[in-house]
């Protein structure tokens, strides 16, 4: 399970939420979690789900998508971007 903390409407209060995702991007997204990489995610206004990876003051990935099946693959996208760009700023 991956988890992301989410923002609620209308004031931002928070609650942990978990997606059950491959075990690739379970591992992935462990690997992120434990190098400290924050996971966010609230629906906006307009009903699409906002998404994002932050590593200390970077945004690492973000995905905005419709609310609904589109989300999960979404999360894959998401993790594995973030990944990528973790593994490119450690090479430098």
């Amino acid at each position: 399970m991956i988890q992301f903390t989410q923002y609620l409407r209308p004031n931002g209060a928070t609650k942990q939420v978990e997606i059950d995702r491959p075990a690739p991007i379970e591992m992935a997204a462990l690997a992120l979690r434990k190098l400290g990489c924050k996971f966010e995610i609230e629906e906006l206004t307009t009903h699409e789900v906002s998404m994002t990876i932050e590593y200390k003051d970077m945004l690492m990935a973000i995905k905005v998508v419709p609310n609904g099946p589109e989300v999960p693959p979404a999360v894959d996208q998401l993790i594995t971007e973030a990944d990528e760009r973790l593994q490119y700023i450690k090479e430098i």
